[in-house]
């Protein structure tokens, strides 16, 4: 029997030997030539959020020729032009020889390379040319361009001090500008005559920026230098709520007295529907749209009202998305709002600009992170690792990360409905870097294993390691 099968190998052999040597070996060019990325459609671009679902541009490059027939993976890169592409940002990777960028991924690159908004800065374009791991990838030639990006967030800043609420405590007395443009601020609040100082504040605290009477090269008659050691604002207007508005980049201060701002609530579920200037109760302001008061309810009917009159401004249930499950729609044809918990005194908050309705005091924002990096992914309630909440949208952890692991933040114990992941941020500590073969564009932790003190702004979309 081992003869027989010996015999078959020996007349098969001279066959097997034969298809071998017809077929074609791939071979790998001694000398690959890099390609050549075309110029841009101009050398000067200004980014704008107005333009940012239009094109920024179509960039467009040669073919590499690997010496056989492969798939070629281009991947397009922006970096500092000044930085060599030691730390490039990928814009786009395709089969093709073309791809076309949006303003918004344009200006989302630039943010995520550190770059300031509503600054000019010199950028350099390439193509990296790719057909796997074991071959060298091939770099292009280069396109400069300069750019200015806009601004995707806008954080408020803070006044401090005893011509508003008082030296602290944060943030209890601190006065919040709020922003809808960069570097500009704006806030309705009391300011009184009464020799003291203050000065604003670029986070929740002392440090590290604030702006004192200096910094600002034009500012309202209604204040000046302090002269306090510190040289901080001083109030010598008369008594009262005034519009400030606060522009970092021209360096001014204006300020204009306005009426004070006023909500008030009116009904059976208060003290009952009139009459004004007896029956309503007048809600403390706490800074634009957003009013507090302690009061008691009845189970009956209310709404709220921008004037102690009946007229021309209310909100009733269908103004609002968000209400506490103590109020519902009264369905009184009006769609009043309906207290339906249990008799007595509430402290009520109502925000017109997230309009939303709030009994009790505010809950504290909560964010988590999930994910291999850290314990694993869940289960929920036992893998999670809560960041401690610091000031509006800042959140702190200490945790232990594993290197070369992935993760991702939750707004809540729980999968859904809010998360956020690597392309959410525009700045990113170079611990974490993007994991794009997951799918999900995660994080991913490329230090050393240990502990790591992470700071997470949602804010401003930065994450930084202290």
């Amino acid at each position: 029997m081992k003869n027989k099968f010996l015999m078959f190998f020996m007349l098969l052999g001279p066959f097997w030997i034969s298809g071998c040597e017809d077929r074609e070996l791939a071979t790998l060019s001694e000398s690959v030539t890099a390609n050549t990325l075309s110029a841009l459609d101009g050398s000067n671009f200004v980014l704008t959020k107005d333009d940012e679902a239009e094109d920024f541009q179509t960039f467009t490059w040669t073919a590499v020729d690997f010496g056989f027939p492969a798939s070629v993976n281009y991947t397009l890169q922006v970096d500092r032009a000044s930085n060599s592409f030691e730390a490039p940002f990928d814009l786009a990777s395709t089969n093709e020889l073309s791809v076309t960028v949006k303003v918004s991924e344009m200006n989302e690159a630039l943010l995520a390379l550190g770059f300031t908004p509503q600054e000019a800065v010199s950028v350099a374009f390439r193509v990296v040319a790719s057909i796997g791991s074991d071959v060298p990838p091939i770099v292009s030639s280069a396109s400069n361009a300069e750019l200015t990006p806009y601004a995707t967030a806008f954080p408020p800043i803070y006044g401090m001090g005893a011509g508003l609420k008082g030296w602290g405590p944060w943030p209890d007395n601190a006065v919040e500008f709020q922003s809808e443009e960069f570097n500009k601020f704006q806030t309705i609040t009391l300011l009184t005559n009464n020799g003291e100082a203050f000065r604003f504040f670029a986070q929740l605290d002392w440090n590290p920026v604030s702006y004192n009477y200096p910094f600002f090269t034009t500012v309202s008659p209604l204040f000046e230098n302090a002269g306090d050691g510190d040289s901080n604002f001083k109030f010598v207007g008369a008594t009262g709520y005034y519009s400030i508005s606060v522009d970092l980049t021209a360096k001014t201060v204006t300020a204009e007295p306005t009426e004070e701002p006023a909500l008030y609530m009116m009904g059976a579920a208060i003290n009952g529907w009139g009459p004004w200037s007896d029956k309503e109760v007048k809600m403390t302001y706490i800074k634009p749209g957003v009013f507090e008061t302690t009061t008691n309810f009845q189970v009956e009917a209310f709404r709220f009202f921008a004037q102690a009159a009946w007229e021309p401004i209310s909100y009733n249930y269908p103004f609002f998305e968000s209400v506490d499950s103590k109020f519902e729609n009264a369905a009184d044809g009006d769609s009043n709002l309906k207290f339906v918990g249990e008799p007595g005194a509430y402290k009520i908050t109502v925000n017109l600009n997230e309009k939303t309705v709030v009994i009790g005091d505010q809950p504290v924002p909560k964010l988590f992170m999930m994910g291999g990096a850290l314990n694993g992914w869940g289960p929920w309630n036992d893998k999670e690792v809560e960041l401690t909440y610091v000031s509006p949208g800042v959140y702190t952890a200490t945790a232990t990360f594993i290197s070369g692991e992935i993760f991702r933040f939750f707004g809540q114990a729980d999968w859904n409905p809010t998360s956020y992941n690597y392309n959410y941020f525009t700045t990113v500590d170079p611990l974490f870097e993007l994991n794009p073969g997951d799918g999900d564009n995660n994080l991913k932790y490329v230090g050393a294993t240990g502990a790591v003190n992470i700071r997470v702004n949602l804010t401003t979309k930065v994450i930084t390691v202290e």
